[in-house]
């Protein structure tokens, strides 16, 4: 789904300024970030949840997190492309293909966006290793989309 193609009639407009629930298209992308907003951790998931639940602006979220409205705009259009990304949720539904190590580094890098050189701190991973996982799920993500 590309740039989240459903969201471009949105684009430039505060939450508050639009009904969520009056656009088909926009309802169908909330429905998905709902229910994988569990994915996300911490202040993601805090400021996602403002964001869909209570339709509070890019300025009010930045005055309550403490951060610049263009970072708190940038970091949640971000989270959105992730969790509209399909690679995790087919790779999880596959638990045959992917071990449990490797579906938490697919999670890592595909949800949560973490740099490949973070995971392999996290999980005591080469680079190659981690690289070479995350090859697998696109490549298998691809063949389950055809």
């Amino acid at each position: 789904m590309g740039r989240l193609d459903s969201l471009e009639v949105l684009e430039g407009l505060e939450p508050a300024e639009v009904d969520v629930d009056r656009i088909p298209a926009r309802r169908d992308v909330v429905e998905v970030l709902r229910a994988r907003l569990d994915l996300l951790s911490g202040k993601d998931r805090a400021l996602l949840t403002m964001y869909l639940e209570t339709g509070s602006s890019f300025h009010q979220l930045a005055r309550l997190a403490g951060m610049n409205r263009s970072t708190v705009c940038r970091r949640i259009h971000r989270m959105i492309r992730r969790l509209c990304d399909k690679t995790y949720p087919l790779c999880l539904g596959h638990r045959l293909v992917f071990s449990g190590a490797e579906l938490a580094v697919i999670r890592d890098h595909f949800v949560r966006g973490l740099s490949l050189k973070r995971i392999c701190r996290d999980h005591n991973l080469c680079y190659y290793r981690a690289r070479a996982i995350v090859e697998k799920a696109r490549k298998f993500a691809r063949s389950a989309a055809v």
